[in-house]
């Protein structure tokens, strides 16, 4: 079933109304008819059956035939603060911590990125990284968009972290493993950030910083990972051991 998030003021009661790329992607794409199925999401965890009820060259609009109840939302909301690697692997990043169920993404600039944005880029940047966010929601059944912070510099993003366990990947720490952080964990925690650094990693001035504000340095294991893979195994592991991958 195909699933469009669009924003919640273009529902209406039990009609639904479809615009722009989403209109242009339900008619020319997918060649949906009058009567046909799709799924329309509100971006704020409401999930609508919805049947084609109308179609012109300019808009698509739709009835909501029943309001879906499936929880897709895992309880531990996962921020990746995430420094920016070379060419386009941050796109995927976005991509697949999307589809693994990450809530938030934080992209900065460290003291090793290779990769500078000027003011007036950044926007532009985000446009791009939340379109990618927007269709690995769309395709892997989130309820949700992520949210997707603009780029900040290191020394910026640090006093912004959230309150709840942060976590600092490090090739450094050689004793802490994540598993032993989260098991010493009473309760579930509602908010976990994790940091981590580009391809050349953190420094050691920036790992005591991070301290500072309450991050626990933790081993991945023996080997070194990649930064488009740090992430993603280490949200991947916090999900699987709060239950979150069904099983």
């Amino acid at each position: 079933m195909t699933r469009f998030f669009i924003p919640s003021s273009q529902i209406n009661g039990n009609q639904v109304v479809l615009e722009g790329s989403d209109h242009h992607h339900l008619l020319n794409v997918l060649r949906k008819k009058v009567n046909d199925q799709i799924i329309v999401l509100d971006g704020k965890g409401q999930e609508f059956l919805v049947r084609i009820t109308e179609l012109s060259p300019l808009k698509a609009v739709g009835e909501i035939v029943e309001l879906i109840d499936k929880p897709t939302e895992p309880r531990v909301r996962i921020t990746l603060v995430q420094s920016l690697p070379k060419a386009d692997k941050f796109e995927y990043i976005l991509q697949k911590n999307t589809e693994l169920g990450v809530a938030r993404f934080q992209p900065i600039i460290s003291e090793r990125s290779t990769i500078r944005i000027n003011e007036e880029s950044r926007m532009k940047k985000w446009e791009r990284w939340h379109k990618i966010i927007k269709e690995a929601a769309e395709q892997s059944g989130r309820k949700v968009i992520p949210e997707l912070e603009m780029v900040q510099n290191w020394k910026d993003a640090l006093p912004r972290l959230r309150s709840g366990l942060v976590l600092i990947p490090w090739e450094g720490e050689k004793t802490r493993s994540l598993k032993a952080v989260l098991e010493a964990e009473k309760v579930v925690p509602e908010e976990v950030s994790l940091i981590i650094g580009s391809e050349g990693g953190f420094s050691l001035e920036e790992v005591k910083e991070a301290q500072a504000r309450g991050a626990i340095p933790v081993t991945l294991g023996p080997r070194i990972l990649r930064t488009e893979t740090a992430g993603l195994v280490a949200a991947t592991a916090i999900l699987y051991h709060y239950g979150e991958l069904g099983y």
